[in-house]
């Protein structure tokens, strides 16, 4: 792709993403109400932010301390001026994951990101939720130990895996790549880093982001917790912030822990192995396999969490994956329709519950 034509595509799918903002902003639907379901972790972060004390320590709190840091950064003072920061610069964090996959994988992989990530406008949640600075830091890592920055790439997949907790599935590929600079950056800074956490938050603090601060149930729209709604015909009930049904067993959470660890290790072994590997299985498949696998397999699964596919999506489509990309893109389509269909979904529509079951379809297809 030459370079004028990428400005001009670059350029036409981040106007598309400009112009949404300003469109959601004066929408009621992201009025500061505790009825409307887009600024719903919005009015978490403002609170978060809001609070008296420390967090862990004093109140329990369900996300790592990178997240703590950009809550307080995001937050405005009020929920309305905590919105329009949080969009703008969920915005901007959105061109330049963009901009780092084109950097690192080249510009076509640059676009198919922007264009992997359309669905998310349609019902632009995504850019009021923080997940976006997860996948940045995760791809940023990725791209700097592919650039020969080892130290850097390996610091920088700490900050990730501290911001939310998926990124540790893209640990062994700093083994497989026989990173092993990247590596050492990596242990060395998370050890350092996760002392600091428990030394300011407490020991509790690792167990609350673990354990979702506590909570019993299986969330809604996880792959478990969809059939246990549908076999046990449970209600939902809203607990820790997430809807949810029934309640997850020790044994269960054992075994789905133990499950997604053999899935990360066999993920990566393939990698290892696969004939020709290069950066479309390296970077490309084998990080998607691992994620994915930590979405069917986990008991919590919001819509959001699609958008940690995406780049590496993007990276597999222009090695000729296009298979993965495209149930990539129908699976985020998916989860977008089901946060619309929120309160059909809490009520049991049918409509509501076959989009459920169709996406969580796709989720375990590709895998």
């Amino acid at each position: 792709m030459s370079a004028r034509r990428f400005l001009l595509l670059f350029l036409l799918l981040a106007g598309v993403r400009f112009a949404v903002v300003p469109i959601a902003l004066s929408s009621d639907a992201t009025a500061p109400s505790k009825h409307r379901i887009l600024p719903g972790d919005v009015r978490r972060y403002h609170q978060v932010a809001t609070e008296d004390g420390r967090p862990y320590r004093d109140f329990a709190f369900e996300y790592p301390p990178v997240m703590v840091a950009a809550i307080e950064a995001v937050d405005g003072g009020s929920i309305r001026s905590t919105t329009v920061r949080l969009m703008w610069s969920q915005l901007v964090v959105d061109l330049a994951i963009a901009a780092v996959v084109a950097w690192a994988w080249g510009r076509r992989a640059g676009i198919a990101y922007l264009v992997l990530g359309l669905p998310f406008l349609v019902y632009p949640f995504l850019y009021l939720r923080l997940d976006l600075l997860s996948v940045f830091l995760a791809v940023l890592a990725a791209a700097l130990v592919r650039r020969r920055h080892p130290y850097a790439g390996g610091t920088a997949l700490t900050v990730a895996c501290l911001a939310k907790l998926w990124p540790l599935v893209l640990v062994p590929m700093l083994v497989v790549r026989r990173a092993w600079r990247a590596l050492g950056a990596f242990v060395a800074s998370f050890v350092v880093a996760l002392t600091a956490w428990i030394a300011w938050g407490g020991i509790d603090g690792p167990v609350q982001v673990l354990t979702a601060r506590g909570a019993k149930g299986w969330e809604f729209e996880s792959t478990v917790g969809a059939l246990v709604r549908s076999i046990g015909n449970s209600t939902p009930r809203l607990e820790r912030y997430a809807w949810r049904v029934g309640e997850v067993p020790d044994w269960a959470q054992n075994l789905l822990a133990l499950a997604l660890l053999a899935a990360v290790a066999l993920v990566w072994v393939l990698a290892s192995r696969a004939k020709p590997g290069g950066p479309g299985v390296l970077d490309g498949l084998a990080p998607m396999a691992g994620i994915t696998a930590f979405l069917v397999l986990s008991p919590l699964l919001s819509p959001q969490f699609l958008a940690w596919l995406l780049p590496f999506a993007a990276i597999a489509v222009v090695h000729r994956e296009r298979l993965v990309a495209g149930l990539t893109f129908v699976a985020s389509g998916l989860s977008v329709a089901l946060l619309a269909l929120l309160p059909e979904l809490i009520d049991g529509g049918e409509l509501a519950l076959f989009v459920l079951a169709v996406r969580n379809a796709v989720l375990v297809a590709l895998l």
